[in-house]
């Protein structure tokens, strides 16, 4: 029995979670650091940050929903039951402004079914304008809601001093006519 005088141990952590990324981090580094001292050894644990839980917003995921819908109609749209564990460089975008991870199918009759990160993979040209037309909407959907809020708010603050009360807005007038 030869017993080696180093071991490595290597991989990815995946989480979905930022709070989630950081509690496995800190399991990795106890579990290594309990099974060498079960041993009288010493561990030494190197992790590098590599890609960010990706993360979709609840409102986020609501405009492509919504996109979805309008472009492909409601039978076209899958919502994912389980969260995509994927390292996705899509990540480091949604660390810096809202925004909703979304797959569109690519296969046709006809074609291998093979996974997107294999050499055999062949989409439909065509998913390409469908991708774009959903992205699309997706940016006048979320435009529009933008702009609701933008009303609702403002018009919050015209009922506000409306009553009298105080809004931080400068003063306005409200007439309320009748015939």
């Amino acid at each position: 029995n030869v017993i080696p005088e180093r071991a490595r141990c290597a991989g990815t952590i995946r989480a979905t979670t930022p709070e989630a990324r950081t509690l496995l981090c800190e399991g990795v580094r106890a579990l290594a650091d309990g099974v060498a001292a079960t041993h009288r050894l010493r561990a030494e644990v190197v992790l590098s940050e590599g890609t960010p839980p990706l993360v979709n917003t609840a409102q986020a995921a609501a405009w492509a929903q919504a996109a979805a819908r309008a472009v492909l109609g409601d039978e076209a749209l899958k919502v994912l039951a389980t969260a995509n564990m994927g390292g996705e460089d899509f990540a480091f975008y949604t660390e810096r402004m809202e925004g909703c991870f979304l797959r569109v199918g690519t296969w046709s009759e006809g074609r291998d079914r093979s996974g997107v990160h294999t050499p055999r993979f062949d989409p439909h040209e065509d998913a390409l304008f469908v991708a774009a037309a959903v992205l699309a909407e997706a940016a006048r959907e979320k435009d529009v809601r933008r702009q609701l809020e933008e009303r609702a708010a403002g018009l919050k603050d015209l009922e506000q001093t409306a009553r009298g009360g105080a809004t931080g807005a400068a003063p306005s007038t409200v007439g309320v006519g009748s015939e």
